[in-house]
Parts: structure tokens; C-alpha cells; sequence
């Protein structure tokens, strides 16, 4: 049954209200009557009424006041107001602050049936939308987990690299990272019938971090294959040098009873302390780089990249790196044709640089990783994220300390880039007849992002941005540069005649954040200035926002 209060300092009008309905039939019950505000609002704290009738004035309270204050103790309370015709324009004011609907007095029967039934079908309504997103919040909370690592893995990986997009979904996930470690932990065992439980025992030592930590760190499990999985350890406050200590101490006896108890092999590499969701990718190629250097320490140790500035031979290592973002450009884009040239000059720049083994080894296995997160990257692209057959199932590590001279690096760097590259031309040639269009519904989307330019979209649909512009030119008739610059210019003309946004906000809102720069383009593409033009617009007639 509805519950239903009746206010009015009258009391022929309580007594009328309450008698000349059959209130069971309506599912309701009068549950209480009062002559005052104050009685009222004693009343309504009581018996949490689902609608009030109350009459707009009376003693000792506004009618606005009391609308307000039901409010604040029961927010869905539904609030009908009895007015006098004199009270009309009050009434409608007390809609605005809260009333669910008004009735005229003299009131009759039939008009108080069909406010109340009117608000009931709206209680109805709010309880149905209520328990609606109820029982998504439940599938939601039961998928959680899942959608947990599967974003941060995205993070990790870097297939989502906008800032504000990645704080905008943890909060979403509920995920908090402050201060934190991430650990990369390799298993492996000797037993063929134990190979196939490695990712049982990952699952085993993510309980066990749980178990030692979870009183002072929040723990993130990423599962990234069978035997490797990444542990984001989350600081629940800043750790004094003697708390950091015990930390890595416990760190320690974890490692050692996992070992123990799931007789398997175990590696731990442990990154820099880092702070912040978005230092996630740098803090997992800190792992990478350390666990390239297990050979170098006992079994039972833990290695810590922090840890590791003694093992790295500096090189000048400018060339390397063109060299590397060379090679990287190249697959990025799906062009093999100088790949060879580059992986020979890789060789031989190696050879001058008389740069250890280990250095060589380091680099080759950190400049395979880049390459299949480029996979990774087309994976995301083309919406097919759980696509495991465009990453590589080798394992890297393994095959690079098996190579005993630089070719037999380069041998295994050249296939793994052929098998990118491939993919790569292949996504380029399905997309081939809708690529322009695409560009084209990508400019229009993110017009007003003052970073679009060539080489982002040419970066964003893996083409270069000598191939794209061209393309473009050709589909189009108009430089890439130019459509982007009339299509802001198009909508900056929309903003000034149908808003009153100064000039330096027009252009801040189409991209240009730069207003001198966006009235000298304004100009060269209309032929005005922005505010001579809105003045033409008013003399010719057009409707112009003041």
C-alpha cells in the first residue's frame, strides 16, 4: 500500500480528503493527517509517506519552506499542493522547487484520483529505473575483476595512451593507484604435467601477495600469458626507509614460499617506485629490462632494476636510437623496403660501438617488444583486442641467448618484423576504399583538439603522411592542411551567429587556441574578420546571437 499524508489547517478538509475515497481501491492508506508545517514535518520524519497533499498555506510556514524540508527527508516523496485560484502563479512556483503536481479548490473527486494514481505510476516508474540499474550495478560488480585487468593490461601495453581517458575509466573501475611497484613474475617448471598449471601457480602467488601485503597495499593481478603475470603493488600511504625495507623483506619470503609450496622456478623483477596510473608502461619496460638479466643472479634472488646501473655499458647510443625509430616507422607503416638496409646498418653500427653482449642482447629483446606492441596497437585498432594470433608466441628472451653471432639476432628481429609488417599492409588494404572517409568522420570528431594534424591521423591509420596526403588530395581535390582548416573556419561561423562566445573563445572551441592566429585564418579563408563578419550578418538580416 501507498502511504499518503494529508496537511491542512482545515480540518473539514482533512476529513473530506480522507473519507469521500475509496483510498484501498487505489492500493493506498491514509497514514496520517496534520493542521501545521511543524505537525507535519514530525509526521512525514515518522511514517515516510510515498505522497503528501498539503495545502499551499498555513500557520507558522511557508508553502515553499515545508516543500523544501519534505525534500530533505524524503527525496522521492511525491508532493501535491491544494491552492486557491489567487495562489495560482505561488503554485506554480512550488513547482519549481520540488512539488510533483497542484490541485484547484474547490477540489473534486476525481481530480485527487487521478493526481494520486498520476504519482503513483511515477513511483512505479522510479522504483522499475531504480531496480534496473540495481541489477546492472550487480552485473557489474560481478564482471569487475575482468574488466579490471583487462584495462590495465590495455594501459600496460599502451593501447590507450589519452591521460584524462585513462583517469576518467580507473575511477570508473574504482582502480586507485598512488604510489606503487610493479612486479613481473616469470614461472616455470621442469615436469611436462606442471607446464600446464604455470597459470595456477601465477593465480596461486597473486593470493599469496594478497596474504602478505593486502593489510597495507592494494594488489593488481595482469595476467599477460601461461607463465608470466605483472603485479601492481599500491602503497596505501608513503613508506618511511625502514617500512620500504620490511616491504622488500616480505617480498622475499613470499618468493621463497611460493617456490616451496608449488615447486616450480621462479623469477621476480621488481621496477622503481612510480606514482600514478599513467606511469604504468614505464614501469612495466623497467621490468622487462630487469628480468633480461636473471642470468646474471642466483635463483633465489629478486632482481630490482634499481639495482642494475652497474650492468649497463653506455654507449653513444644517438644513432641506435634512429636507427631504432627508424625501423619502428618503417613496420608502423607496413614499408619492407628498406628494412634490410636498416637491420645491415644495425649490424654494423652494433660492431663499432664495441658494446657488450649483454647491451646487444638487451637491445634487440626491448626493440622486439616495441614491435609487437605495435601488433598489439593494430589489434586495438581494428577492434579485435583479445586477437591472439597476431602476437608472437616466442619467447624472446629465450631465443635471443640461444644466438651466437649478430646475424642470427638480426634473422629473428627481420621474421618478427616481416610477420608485423604483413599485418600491417593486410589491415592497410581492407580499409583501403573507406580510409578517407575515415579520416574525414576522425577530423570532424576531433575538430576542436588543437593536436590534430598530419602526422597524428597518418600515426592513427598506420600510413605514412606523405602516402596519406597524397591520397587525400587525390579523393578529395583539397590538401589534408586545408580541409581541416575550412571545417574549423565552417564551424567557427556556426559558433558566432548562433552564439554570444567572444573571438578567442570561438577559437579555442574549433582547435585553435592561438586568436590571433584563428583571425588571420578566419580571414584569409571569408575574406572578413570574425567580428566584421558577424556585423555583415546582421545588416544582411540573418539571425544572429547577441
Amino acid at each position: 500500500m501507498y502511504k499518503i499524508v494529508i496537511v491542512d489547517d482545515d480540518m473539514l478538509i482533512r476529513k473530506g480528503i480522507r473519507n469521500v475515497i475509496r483510498w484501498k481501491d487505489l492500493e493506498c492508506e491514509i497514514c496520517a493527517e496534520a493542521s501545521s508545517g511543524d505537525e507535519a514535518l514530525k509526521v512525514i520524519e515518522e511514517v515516510k509517506p510515498d505522497i503528501v497533499i498539503t495545502d499551499i498555506k498555513m500557520p507558522n510556514m511557508d508553502g515553499i519552506e515545508l516543500i523544501d524540508r519534505i525534500k530533505k527527508i524524503i527525496p522521492q516523496c511525491k508532493i501535491v499542493i491544494l491552492t486557491a485560484y489567487r495562489e495560482f502563479e505561488y503554485a506554480q512556483r512550488a513547482i519549481k522547487y520540488g512539488a510533483f503536481d497542484f490541485l484547484l479548490k474547490p477540489t473534486k473527486v476525481e481530480d485527487i484520483i487521478n493526481v494520486v494514481q498520476k504519482a503513483i505510476n511515477e513511483i512505479k516508474k522510479e522504483k522499475t529505473i531504480v531496480e534496473e540499474l540495481e541489477k546492472i550495478n550487480s552485473i557489474l560488480k560481478e564482471k569487475l575483476p575482468i574488466l579490471r585487468e583487462n584495462f590495465l593490461f590495455n594501459v600496460i601495453f599502451e593501447m590507450i595512451s589519452n591521460e584524462d581517458e585513462i583517469l576518467q575509466m580507473a575511477t570508473f573501475y574504482e582502480i586507485e593507484i598512488g604510489s606503487f611497484l610493479m612486479i613481473l613474475a616469470e614461472c616455470s617448471t621442469k615436469e611436462e604435467r606442471g607446464r600446464q598449471n604455470t597459470h595456477l601457480y601465477l593465480l596461486g602467488i597473486s593470493n599469496m601477495l594478497n596474504d602478505f601485503l593486502s593489510n597495507d597495499f592494494t594488489i593488481y593481478t595482469i595476467y599477460l600469458n601461461n607463465s608470466q603475470a605483472v603485479y601492481i603493488v599500491s602503497s596505501k600511504k608513503e613508506l618511511e626507509k625502514e617500512e620500504e625495507k620490511r616491504f622488500f623483506e616480505l617480498l622475499s619470503q613470499l618468493k621463497k614460499a611460493a617456490v616451496e609450496c608449488f615447486n616450480i622456478d621462479l623469477t621476480l623483477a621488481v621496477s622503481t617506485w612510480g606514482r600514478g596510473i599513467v606511469q604504468l608502461p614505464d614501469k612495466y619496460k623497467e621490468c622487462i629490462d630487469a628480468i633480461n638479466y636473471r642470468f646474471y643472479f642466483d635463483e633465489e634472488d629478486i632482481i630490482y632494476y634499481k639495482d642494475l646501473s652497474h650492468f649497463f655499458m653506455y654507449v653513444d647510443d644517438r644513432k641506435l636510437k634512429n636507427l631504432k625509430n627508424e625501423i619502428l616507422l618503417s613496420v608502423r607503416y607496413g614499408n619492407y623496403s628498406n628494412i634490410n638496409n636498416l637491420l645491415l646498418e644495425l649490424e654494423e653500427t652494433l660492431k663499432k660501438s664495441k658494446a657488450d653482449k649483454q647491451y646487444i642482447f638487451n637491445f634487440y629483446y626491448l626493440l622486439l617488444i616495441e614491435i609487437n606492441m605495435i601488433k598489439a596497437q593494430l589489434s586495438s585498432a581494428i577492434n579485435k583486442p583479445d586477437n591472439q594470433e597476431m602476437f608472437e608466441s616466442i619467447d624472446y628472451f629465450n631465443e635471443i641467448i640461444k644466438c651466437k653471432s649478430l646475424s642470427e639476432l638480426s634473422n629473428i628481429l627481420r621474421i618478427s618484423i616481416q610477420r608485423t609488417i604483413e599485418e600491417v599492409q593486410k589491415h592497410n588494404l581492407n580499409k583501403m576504399g573507406s580510409l578517407i572517409k575515415k579520416v574525414i568522420d576522425y577530423i570532424k570528431e576531433n575538430y576542436h583538439s588543437g593536436e590534430i594534424s598530419l602526422s597524428d591521423i597518418s600515426e592513427k591509420f598506420f600510413v605514412s603522411p606523405s602516402y596519406l596526403s597524397r591520397l587525400f588530395k587525390k579523393e578529395t581535390g583539397k590538401n589534408l592542411s586545408d580541409f581541416i582548416n575550412e571545417y574549423r573556419i565552417e564551424k567557427a561561423k556556426q559558433l558566432l551567429l548562433t552564439t554570444d562566445l567572444k573571438t578567442y573563445e570561438v577559437a579555442d572551441r574549433v582547435g585553435i587556441p592561438d586568436p590571433h592566429y584563428f583571425s588571420r585564418l578566419f580571414k584569409r579563408y571569408t575574406g572578413y574578420s570574425p567580428s566584421e563578419y558577424k556585423e555583415g550578418a546582421k545588416l544582411k538580416g540573418e539571425k544572429v546571437s547577441d
